[in-house]
């Protein structure tokens, strides 16, 4: 059996746009999420080829071309939130001109499992972490067996839809097979923090300990990785790939610090010719670990930081006081760790004051890098019940799954500004924050490279861009 999976292009719907202008040039990620499924594949015996058409800038008919070369039994596809409808509309494109049967999996899926099949261009969607349920799915349909009874899928039958909305977890995952990275073009992929290729990103965890309101990673159980199978898929895909820069994609790679030192110490031991970032909220950083990280080759550190108000950092569910951000961020670039600050506006209680200050904030703490967000109540999130609570908004994300010319744009609550008002405010935060000449000067003085020039370059041109256009 063979199955082709697709990453394709993102398009932004009204609510996400203010992502769009900090886009160009921040660099390509390996699709993670399908290249675990085509582990999950290829461990029984299913022929895959994933395609991403993002990092190899395909087109429609581009796309097209590839798939009936490989001539696959099946297409798969990952569905998130904000993208759905863009996902959704290749994936009629794909039917279209193939009339392959379609299966979807993601985290849009294991919330909005019904409503997204009601669209007719898919033909089965899988329920939560796919590596128990897909083995199953793929026997039944290699061997003609019903469907009836496996747990995490729904399909139709008879145009009738069965669904079983089981969340089934995987509780070892050292277990998981590793992204399939052969079957990808590690040479493409970077981001603008990265120094060097080969690039890639990787995960140790899943789910994550803590409660920001804000975040939905807080549904998975907690789960992690022992150290030595970490350091196993560093020294895999150093050797096999070539890979020298890894980004760590957990939401807080140092809340267990005692598996992270040993994870460091694993890795100073090895002496591999890598540099690494990884994502950590102030709450679980400590001098020991981040001396731990400098000698293990970790060079940049995104911290959650979020505002310079500590009463809507409380209703964020984030214990951190400012004392402890200034300590945090001084010693981490102190001992020449990189350091980038993640900001949101337009929480409740927020106030052009408030966001004034934060970014004056963002200025005066020891930053090389920030990244601003204007507040998205995702689905599955406290906030996003808040928004439910206090407002006739209603299922908004469920309305926004059925109905494809639905606009998402949910106004800010509790906020005695409007989201538009706020965008031009993130805007001006960026801005500030990269056009300032210690900034330039130090991203100059930063660059090895003529790729890493031209990273630079591009990101600039997207951030003026989006400056201008707001």
């Amino acid at each position: 059996m063979k199955i082709c999976l697709i990453f394709t292009p993102v398009e932004h719907i009204t609510i996400t746009s203010d992502w769009a202008f900090r886009d160009d040039g921040v660099g390509a990620i390996p699709p993670l999420s399908l290249m675990y499924v085509a582990g999950t594949l290829e461990k029984i015996g299913v022929e895959v080829k994933i395609i991403d058409m993002i990092a190899s800038r395909l087109s429609l008919d581009e796309t097209l071309a590839e798939i009936r070369e490989f001539a696959p039994d099946m297409l798969g596809f990952t569905l998130s939130t904000y993208s759905f409808h863009a996902i959704l509309n290749w994936i009629k494109s794909f039917k279209e001109h193939t009339g392959l049967p379609v299966v979807v999996g993601g985290a849009h899926v294991m919330l909005y499992p019904i409503e997204t099949m009601s669209h007719k261009a898919i033909d089965y969607a899988i329920v939560g972490e796919a590596e128990k349920p897909l083995p199953e799915f793929i026997d039944a349909i290699k061997n003609g067996k019903s469907l009836h009874g496996i747990k995490s899928l729904c399909f139709r039958d008879n145009g009738k839809l069965i669904s079983d909305l089981t969340r089934q977890i995987v509780e070892n995952i050292d277990d998981i097979p590793y992204p399939t990275r052969h079957l990808i073009d590690n040479t493409k992929y970077f981001n603008i923090l990265s120094k060097t290729k080969n690039f890639t990103a990787m995960l140790s965890t899943r789910g994550c300990p803590y409660r920001c309101t804000f975040c939905d990673q807080k549904t998975p159980p907690y789960r992690l990785r022992t150290a030595k199978s970490f350091v196993e898929e560093v020294k895999y895909n150093y050797h096999k790939f070539g890979i020298r820069e890894f980004d760590i994609y957990d939401s807080t790679l140092t809340a267990n610090r005692r598996r992270v030192i040993e994870i460091c110490d694993l890795l100073v031991k090895e002496d591999l010719d890598i540099g690494w970032t990884i994502r950590s909220t102030i709450m679980a950083i400590n001098y020991e670990v981040l001396d731990a990280l400098k000698r293990a080759k970790c060079h940049t550190i995104m911290y959650g930081v979020e505002t310079s108000d500590p009463e809507i950092l409380k209703r964020m569910k984030k214990n951190i006081s400012s004392e402890r951000v200034w300590d945090r961020l001084r010693y981490t670039s102190k001992i020449g760790i990189r350091v980038l600050g993640y900001f949101m506006f337009g929480y409740p209680g927020e106030t052009r004051k408030t966001i004034e200050d934060t970014i004056q904030y963002s200025l005066d703490l020891p930053l090389d890098y920030a990244q601003f967000t204007v507040l998205i109540p995702f689905p599955d999130t406290e906030i996003y019940e808040y928004y439910q609570e206090n407002s006739d908004c209603g299922d908004i994300w469920a309305k926004y799954t059925l109905d494809p010319n639905y606009d998402v744009n949910i106004e800010l609550l509790g906020s005695e500004l409007k989201r538009e008002e706020v965008s031009k405010m993130l805007a001006k935060a960026y801005y500030r924050f990269y056009f300032r000449p210690r900034i330039i000067w130090a991203r100059l003085r930063q660059l090895t490279s003529k790729d890493e020039f031209i990273q630079l370059s591009k990101g600039a041109i997207g951030l003026l861009k989006g400056y201008y256009k707001k």
